[in-house]
């Protein structure tokens, strides 16, 4: 079974966000600000990362710059959330961007593509 984490500030998102993708079949973490998330990163060892940019504490850019910075996270998939847009910076490190409000079909066929194909987590 995959690992997923979500990090998002907003309640109602994870919360559906981890309905939704539990009955796909997947493992769902979640994490409500960058610093949680970072925590939940080293501690779960998710094989993808659905993050949220504009949060409270520690921003999703400043997670992102941290998880691509890091020797056993640089190449974890990280698929940005976003009503906002991103720098430059921070399209180039992600993995794939969704603008909300996203289609849920965008979102389970964006999951899909960006996981490993190859073996369980380590």
């Amino acid at each position: 079974m995959k690992r997923l984490l979500i990090v998002d500030d907003e309640l109602a998102i994870v919360e559906a966000l981890e309905d939704i993708l539990s009955l796909e079949g997947y493992d769902i973490v979640t994490a409500y600000n960058g610093d949680e998330g970072l925590q939940r990163l080293l501690a779960a060892k998710p094989d993808l990362v659905l993050l949220d940019l504009m949060m409270p504490v520690m921003d999703g850019g400043e997670l992102l710059r941290r998880i691509r910075a890091h020797p056993d996270l640089c190449d974890l998939p990280v698929v940005v959330m976003s009503a906002g847009r991103l720098t430059d910076e921070e399209r180039r490190a992600s993995s794939h961007f969704l603008a909300k409000p996203f289609e849920l079909d965008d979102l389970l066929g964006t999951i899909q593509k960006q996981l490993p194909a190859d073996g369980p987590r380590a």
